[in-house]
């Protein structure tokens, strides 16, 4: 049996078999497996090729590579065992050989090895989860989402399945810091959204390179959004622990928290009308302490009237379980000679309770039964008043409604006719501003509809038809009037427009109520849900314009400031690319200039970090 290495490398196993007679078959050579790089590879010849009383004779040698390693001979060489060191092909032959040393029969193969292949992938033990405001419930992303700036497992497998011991090498691109490693696993890290770059050979444990393999990780969450989102999901059990305690009754307590909710996501409506609703009460709370105390100290000095006059008031805007028993012990006090007389006034007390509190019918009520202990025209008189008042209310909440609708609607002209009817049924403070704002909502359209018909007059006469025919169309949108639409009638009839030509409205000229104002944050909110946050800022701006907030203001100053660092990291992103192109292209003092100037677009720690490895 003869085995080359080189040269030649000769190993001869004789076999005790008995037969005289030539043998002319040829022997055949089985391996036992695909021959890989690192791994042993069995031959084998059949037991029909082999003659009484015969040898066989293995060779084993390269075409360009190196010498197998641990050659070896097995079932009385019939087989014969080695490792490849490389991918270049390994010419083995059979020969059989008689008693007398003659060769009867040979045959050989060609084994080329082929390197293992390496699969890696990420390990998603929990996928991560964000705050869902709408359901009030965490929901996870999908398992391919990936954050910045937290370790990423990542692992690799030889396939097929090495049948010895192993070892992997990693590498990652310059943006991404390799962690800790755990057997086949690696833990990545990377400051910032974008791809990582990630490679990894495989090595038996002779050193012996087994295959290797790459992947590009594919880092999609930045850090903002999922703290975003756990701001909003602390905001929320914030709010929910407030109403507890203000179920229990620890008003004060209930009050902080809620303020401390609102902080943490003051664009949220439900904790936003929460808090309101808890302060007014709140409010309420202490104007009634206030009273049952001043109850207590008119109490101490013998004043029974004007205790139980604030001790009706407090009962009144903050009802508690011991309050009609507090006014009752209160009544006591009172003389009883003056009795029929302090029943009155107390009615009455109460009744003008709730009337300061614009609780009318219940002060109605109140004045009733103060009559009916004793006829007052004073009373009389202010039930009268009351219920006019309440018809006048009636009529100006009518109006009110109706002119909402209408504006709403965009009749800004009717609307403001049905607010002026409010208002002098009912004067109120608010809906007067809001008819100053309309009215000066539509000068300001009246104006620049006359000035978009002036600009329309002056293209005409310059036979600038199209461009005259959008100013008379866009002086119709911003206010209607009949010289812009008789001239836009007129051209129509021999010109046309660009189906894509952008007709601008009140809105595009910062003119706007602030209704039409919600109406565009309603529209920015959703295009803000959807990841569009270049058209929900340019929406939030124009509402901005029309109805100017400290919270609009700081809220687009906020989605600016983000937009400017979105594309700041795309920005160096790209650099980065192209740096890590260039260093495996072998250009190392380009890639790190390269590195440099996207430190200069977007502040990286890994890339420093990298940079200043490659200057040690």
């Amino acid at each position: 049996m003869r085995i080359n290495f080189s040269h030649a490398f000769l190993i001869t196993v004789i076999l005790s078999f008995t037969c005289t007679a030539s043998f002319a078959a040829s022997p055949r050579i089985i391996a036992n497996d695909d021959a890989h790089v690192g791994e042993q590879v069995i031959l084998a010849v059949d037991n029909s090729g082999i003659p009484a009383n015969g040898s066989v004779e293995w060779s084993v040698s390269p075409t360009t590579g190196q010498n197998p390693d641990r050659i070896s001979l097995r079932s009385g060489g019939r087989e014969c065992a080695f490792t490849p060191l490389d991918t270049h092909p390994i010419k083995v032959t059979a020969s059989f050989v008689n008693r007398d040393g003659d060769v009867i029969s040979s045959t050989e193969t060609l084994i080329t090895p082929k390197e293992f292949m390496i699969n890696v992938a990420v390990v998603v033990e929990r996928p991560l989860t964000l705050w869902d405001s709408s359901s009030r419930s965490n929901y996870a992303l999908s398992p391919d989402v990936l954050m910045a700036g937290t370790p990423i497992r990542i692992r690799a497998s030889l396939s097929p399945a090495f049948k010895g011991q192993h070892s992997f090498k990693w590498e990652g691109d310059a943006a991404t810091a390799l962690m800790s490693q755990d057997n086949d696993d690696i833990y990545i890290r990377r400051g910032a959204v974008g791809e990582s770059e990630i490679t990894v050979t495989a090595y038996n444990s002779s050193g012996v390179k087994l295959g290797s393999g790459e992947s590009r990780v594919n880092i999609t969450l930045p850090v903002s959004t999922y703290d975003n989102s756990a701001t909003e999901r602390e905001a929320w059990q914030t709010w929910q622990r407030a109403v507890a305690l203000w179920e229990s009754r620890n008003y004060a307590e209930a009050v902080e928290l809620a303020t401390r909710a609102s902080a943490l996501s003051p664009r949220d409506s439900e904790i936003s009308e929460g808090l309101r609703a808890v302060n007014t009460n709140y409010s309420r709370y202490t104007r009634a302490q206030k009273l049952r105390d001043d109850a207590e100290s008119f109490t101490n000095r013998e004043l029974y009237d004007d205790a139980l006059k604030s001790l009706r008031a407090a009962q009144v805007i903050w009802p508690i379980d011991s309050g009609a028993e507090e006014i009752r012990e209160a009544e006591q006090r009172v003389n009883e000679l003056r009795l029929r007389q302090q029943e009155a006034n107390w009615l009455r007390d109460t009744a003008s309770a709730y009337d300061n509190e614009n609780m009318y019918e219940d002060a109605l009520e109140y004045y009733a039964k103060s009559i009916a202990v004793m006829s007052s025209d004073a009373v009389k008189d202010r039930m009268d008043r009351i219920r006019n008042r309440l018809s006048l209310i009636a009529d100006a909440d009518k109006y009110a409604g109706e002119g909402n609708t209408l504006e709403r609607e965009g009749k800004l002209q009717e609307a403001l006719n049905h607010y002026a009817a409010s208002v002098q049924s009912n004067p109120d403070a608010t809906l007067r501003q809001h008819i100053e704002e309309l009215q000066n909502v539509i000068s300001r359209r009246e104006r620049q509809a006359n000035a978009l018909y002036r600009e329309g007059q002056d293209l005409q006469r310059r036979n600038q038809n199209q461009e005259a025919l959008r100013r008379y169309m866009e002086s119709v949108n911003v206010w209607d009037n009949e010289n812009a639409s008789q001239r836009v009638r007129q051209l129509s009839r021999s010109v046309r427009l660009a189906p894509d030509t952008v007709i601008r409205g009140p809105e595009d000229f910062g003119i706007g109520t602030r209704i039409d104002a919600q109406k565009m944050v309603n529209e920015a909110d959703e295009l803000y849900s959807q990841g569009n946050l270049a058209g929900a800022v340019a929406l939030y701006r124009k509402a901005l314009t029309i109805a100017p907030t400290n919270e609009m203001r700081n809220w687009v100053a906020k989605l600016d400031a983000q937009l400017k660092e979105n594309e700041a990291v795309d920005a160096a992103n790209r650099q980065i690319a192209q740096a890590n192109a260039l260093y495996k292209a072998g250009k190392v003092k380009e890639a790190l200039d390269l590195y440099r100037e996207s430190l200069k677009t977007h502040r990286n720690a890994e890339i420093e970090e990298f940079i200043r490895r490659q200057g040690n």
